[in-house]
């Protein structure tokens, strides 16, 4: 008898042992610069340095972060960014404004530091919320200044991007739109007139 159940204890052991060995894949993610052509604005061959694109401290980790409430989020260890969005973000806005504006010469300050631009572009993400299948909300300001003696415009978005779905592939594709969304509201604001 003893020996039944001591063999059954160790089966049982070993199951368990088994079943906690096993974890979930992480599955990672990028975004995308989605400005194509028929996107397109404007042609603007000024030289335009973007300064920073800051991101809300909450969103400044890998794991894809989902708002369950008001005062709730939740964080997905298993849905991960790819490339750290204080890097990521401010690259997309680059490569939309560059394919809104059709202009190769406007590039981030960590990248081309030292070079002359025409006009330096500031923008700050106060706000980023993605409740899981109902919407991603954006909240930024900007500040567009001239070099060449202190004309300068301040800019706001709000932007609201329904969800497709609960799923974490929504919640990204809808990142890259309002980042999208985010980078035409600022080439429209590059192409207005700047005020002292």
């Amino acid at each position: 008898m003893k020996t039944g159940i001591l063999a059954l204890a160790l089966t049982l052991s070993a199951a368990l042992l088994t079943a906690c060995g096993t974890s979930p894949t992480t599955k990672l993610y990028r975004l995308s610069a989605d400005a194509n052509e028929s996107h397109r604005l404007a042609t603007d061959r000024r030289r335009i340095e973007v300064v920073a694109v800051r991101i809300p401290t909450l969103w400044d980790r890998p794991q894809i972060v989902l708002s369950k409430s008001t005062n709730e989020v939740t964080l997905s260890e298993f849905h991960r960014w790819a490339d750290p969005l204080k890097s990521e973000m401010p690259r997309i806005v680059v490569r939309n404004l560059s394919r809104l504006l059709d202009n190769p010469t406007i590039w981030l300050r960590e990248d081309l530091s030292g070079t002359n631009p025409e006009l330096r572009v500031a923008v700050a993400i106060h706000r980023l919320d993605a409740v899981a299948g109902e919407r991603l909300r954006l909240e930024a300001t900007w500040v567009i200044r001239a070099t060449d003696g202190g004309a300068s415009r301040v800019g706001s978005a709000n932007v609201d991007e329904p969800l497709a779905d609960v799923s974490h592939d929504a919640i990204v594709a809808a990142t890259s739109r309002v980042l999208l969304a985010l980078s035409r509201d600022i080439a429209k604001d590059l192409q207005a007139p700047l005020t002292r």
